[in-house]
């Protein structure tokens, strides 16, 4: 039995929308042995934990990550969990001086991967990386299941369409972004007439001109929600059509069907969706040897053609989001 000076673990993971997502299996079976998950993410990304009860404290990363070491060192911790492994996680589980167990990157894999092809990697889902990282703590619950919680927030004002297609018009990364020219001729081909465009203030150009190239009904939310009300959106969706993105995840969690385009990325990389393989849809250029150019998406195509995108023939992707209405 823990008693409750030991109840206190600390989880690591400072961004991003869709990684924060993934790692919601490892609290859930910390928060089923009796643990009091503490969990340091970036402020932009902390109302993903604030709103999960599985989560005691929420500790947030704005500017200066001595400060949050300050306030995190007069806390007790029996152990971290460093989901991120990086120079800043390593600092943070330095100072705590706690016993770390610590996400395996396989950096070397990946390099050879994105940059020669060469397929050294395991290539599990990093859900199950995630969650080999408590393997040493031999834990009883084996809760995999992916989990986003909406209760502080709500979208009733929105007064959407009761069915409508979700399209997340961004990425962080413009290589994962569907092109904007492609999203317009998807949505005109598409027999859907309700169309909610999802995305940050970043996005809001991109959104500007999917509107005024289509002829279909548009409700243009881009730069206007938080990450959660964004969720809800997706949710309530009949269907989200997705570059390889957070909302993506978030809909595999909620179990929203799922269409989603991987331009630089690749499933090999291990973040599909994690739901039932017959929720979603991975539409992708299957010849080109270049793919993946990269893990996380880059600012522009590497060798100039973004051929992973730009040649795709998009009609079997209208078709199976139109499979759902």
């Amino acid at each position: 039995m823990i008693t409750a000076s030991e109840r206190n673990v600390l989880v690591v993971r400072f961004n991003s929308i869709g990684d924060i997502v993934l790692t919601s299996p490892v609290i859930s079976r910390l928060h089923a042995e009796g643990y009091k998950v503490h969990y340091l993410t970036k402020k932009v990304f902390s109302e993903l934990l604030e709103n999960n009860p599985k989560v005691g404290q929420c500790w947030v990363l704005e500017d200066s990550l001595s400060k949050v070491i300050e306030e995190l060192s007069d806390h007790s911790f029996k152990f971290v969990i460093d989901l991120h492994n990086n120079y800043r996680s390593k600092r943070v589980c330095k100072a705590i001086s706690a016993p770390t167990y610590r996400l395996s990157k396989e950096r070397i894999g990946m390099w050879l991967l994105t940059n020669f092809g060469i397929r050294n990697t395991s290539g599990r889902h990093i859900v199950h990386r995630f969650l080999d990282v408590l393997s040493p703590l031999r834990l009883s619950s084996r809760s995999e299941k992916l989990e986003f919680y909406t209760e502080s927030e709500s979208i009733e004002y929105l007064a959407l369409p009761e069915e409508y297609l979700a399209v997340a018009v961004g990425a962080a990364w413009s290589t994962k972004q569907i092109p904007t020219a492609k999203q317009i001729e998807i949505i005109e081909q598409s027999k859907w007439k309700n169309i909610v465009l999802l995305g940050g203030p970043d996005e809001k150009e991109m959104a500007d001109e999917i509107v005024s190239g289509t002829s279909k009904k548009i409700t243009n939310l881009v730069g206007d929600l938080s990450i959660t009300q964004s969720g809800l959106v997706v949710k309530d969706a009949s269907v989200l059509l997705t570059g390889d993105t957070g909302l993506m995840h978030i809909a595999a969690a909620v179990e929203t069907p799922t269409v989603a385009v991987f331009g630089s990325t690749h499933p090999v990389l291990g973040y599909t969706p994690f739901t039932d393989e017959k929720n979603y849809y991975i539409i992708q250029n299957e010849s080109l040897g270049c793919r993946p150019c990269t893990k996380q998406g880059k600012s522009a195509c590497p060798k100039g053609h973004f051929k992973c995108m730009l040649d795709l023939d998009f009609k079997d992707l209208v078709t199976k989001i139109d499979k759902y209405i």
